[in-house]
């Protein structure tokens, strides 16, 4: 129940923050903070349903492709599992390269799909309007959301 909690926490806090931020500033993914922080507390099969689920709640919120977050928020989660068994989620400094490293994965899951629907690659301008500023809003809101999400939910495993 307070998972859902968390979740319907994120989806006002994401529509809050977007609708802040000017048009030409891509807001941060919360959506993804929420699944990387979900992933971080379930097993993988768990936490990557969970992504799943996120996602496509995403894209009917967001009316976008159903399946496109889908995709990425899993890519995103088992890059989270890959990338736990080298570095501690619990130390700070490894969190955020953890963070780092699942959000360019998230991205690269976004591309694969398409690059698959059509045939085209994004032009560098995509790139600095778009992933740039997301990643860098994303990983400053972090700390701040996964203490929150940690007090919410209590301690992990």
């Amino acid at each position: 129940m307070k998972a859902l909690l968390l979740a319907l926490f994120s989806l006002i806090l994401q529509s809050l923050v977007s609708g802040l931020l000017p048009d030409w500033l891509s807001p941060p993914d919360l959506w993804f903070l929420l699944a990387v922080f979900l992933a971080s507390r379930y097993t993988p099969y768990a936490g990557m349903a969970a992504a799943f689920g996120l996602g496509l709640l995403q894209d009917l919120t967001s009316a976008g492709y159903l399946g496109f977050h889908a995709l990425g928020l899993v890519t995103a989660a088992y890059a989270f599992y890959g990338l736990r068994g080298w570095l501690r989620w619990e130390e700070p400094a490894a969190r955020m390269v953890i963070l780092i490293l699942a959000f360019v994965a998230k991205w690269v899951g976004y591309l694969i799909l398409v690059y698959w629907m059509r045939y085209t690659t994004l032009p560098p301008s995509t790139w600095l309007a778009v992933f740039l500023p997301e990643l860098v809003l994303t990983m400053l809101l972090a700390p701040p959301y996964l203490y929150l999400a940690e007090a919410l939910l209590g301690p992990g495993e």
